[in-house]
């Protein structure tokens, strides 16, 4: 028998061990599966499904998906914001008004925001099918809330 005081033991980096579970939880809050995450961190998929169970990886994701849709809500707000202004320089195009740069350039940005804002051309409608219950409705509303809260759209009274 092997004396294990030996034995070499083996190291582990800690602040790399840091920085791929920080890159798994990102890449989680992307909407990334397992097998993709792990080709991108260079691990296996059972490493990157027990980093993305793990409690301290559970909080770290619920944090970064609320800054997502904070962020969001941000840039839809800008966007709406923006919106006649990219329908004013449509009807300058349209009227003939518009002088200067490229009237197809300018075009092409109005349009692309009305897009953004909700206003672009018809697009192909792909349907998605789900069963969730009470508890997924209850998680949905509390994410939606807690995000306009962060945002400032709504103020507790």
């Amino acid at each position: 028998m092997v004396d294990q005081r030996f034995v070499e033991k083996r190291k582990y980096d800690i602040k790399q061990l840091w920085a791929k579970h920080h890159e798994i939880t990102r890449q989680v809050v992307l909407g990334r599966t397992n097998v993709e995450i792990a080709e991108v961190v260079g691990c296996t998929p059972q490493t990157v499904s027990n980093v993305r169970n793990s409690p301290l990886a559970q909080e770290r994701i619920a944090e970064l998906g609320v800054a997502r849709d904070a962020n969001a809500v941000s840039i839809s707000q800008r966007i709406e914001e923006f919106a006649p202004i990219a329908l004013q320089v449509l009807e300058d195009i349209i009227t003939g008004q518009m002088d200067g740069a490229s009237v197809a350039l300018r075009a092409r940005a109005a349009s692309g925001h009305l897009a953004r804002a909700g206003y672009g051309e018809v697009q192909k409608v792909h349907a998605l099918h789900a069963h969730v219950n009470s508890d997924d409705i209850s998680r949905i509303k509390q994410r939606a809330l807690n995000a306009a809260r962060e945002c400032g759209m709504v103020i507790e009274g």
